[in-house]
């Protein structure tokens, strides 16, 4: 039988690398696309496998992460988790490739970031939260 130490320890790994999936997956779409948007040096030229490569890479790691993390984390808790890369998408493609961040943008990032939060959170609390707005 597991101790509750250990089975809390088990939560935080599954959570960290549930996290670290989530920006796996982001670095990895950002490198992808740097990849793609870089035509300077052309198509399967030695650079562009090896940027290539790299994105994939990094992105693999995010899928074995999210492997690790569905040990114990709910899927139905980490699915919706996962919209961060939204968030992170968004930011990243502003910061480096100077695509514009529209107020509609925002908004529909903001509406999926608290459906998250109504998925994430655990029912007890929303119980509570629905007797505090009674």
């Amino acid at each position: 039988m597991n101790s509750p130490a250990s089975t809390s320890r088990l939560k935080l790994i599954s959570y960290t690398a549930l996290f670290a999936s989530i920006g796996f997956g982001i670095i990895g779409q950002l490198l992808m696309k740097h990849t793609m948007s870089n035509k300077a040096g052309g198509f399967l030229t030695w650079a562009f496998v090896q940027q290539l490569a790299l994105a994939l890479t990094i992105y693999s790691l995010g899928i074995i992460n999210w492997i690790f993390a569905l040990r114990s984390v709910k899927l139905s808790i980490a699915y919706p988790l996962t919209s961060l890369n939204y968030v992170g998408i968004l930011l990243g493609s502003y910061y480096f490739f100077g695509e514009k961040i529209t107020l509609i943008r925002v908004a529909g990032v903001a509406l999926i970031f608290m459906g998250v939060l109504l998925v994430a959170l655990p029912i007890k609390n929303r119980r509570s939260f629905q007797e505090d707005a009674r």
